[in-house]
């Protein structure tokens, strides 16, 4: 019997890894407690504890948009500053083009 719940418990290991990258482990928590513990407050107070436990849950979410938005303005601004980089690089092809040049310098650009 030791053995199974020692396994299950290592079975659980990866679901409580990936709860807690994706910001999930005091809502977890929370619910495992509120499930255990605190079983009698919970049914007394059931909307307040439910409440609770969605407004973790909200955060949490709110919290991956924000990192979803600053991952993308990152990403943005990098295909800005390449472009700009590049258009830079074709002027000063032209210009050499112009003066009869060979050789365009790159120094400034990245």
């Amino acid at each position: 019997m030791a053995f199974m719940v020692l396994g299950f418990g290592f079975a659980l290991l990866p679901l409580l890894r990936l709860a807690l990258k994706l910001r999930l482990g005091l809502p977890l928590l929370y619910s495992l407690l509120m499930l255990t513990v605190f079983h009698g407050w919970y049914q007394v107070h059931a909307a307040l504890a439910d409440g609770v436990l969605f407004a973790m849950v909200s955060i949490a979410a709110s919290s991956w948009a924000v990192t979803l938005a600053r991952r993308l303005w990152e990403l943005l601004g990098d295909m800005w500053y390449e472009r700009a980089a590049a258009r830079a690089f074709a002027g000063r092809v032209r210009q050499a083009r112009m003066m009869g040049e060979s050789a365009v310098s790159t120094e400034g650009l990245f």
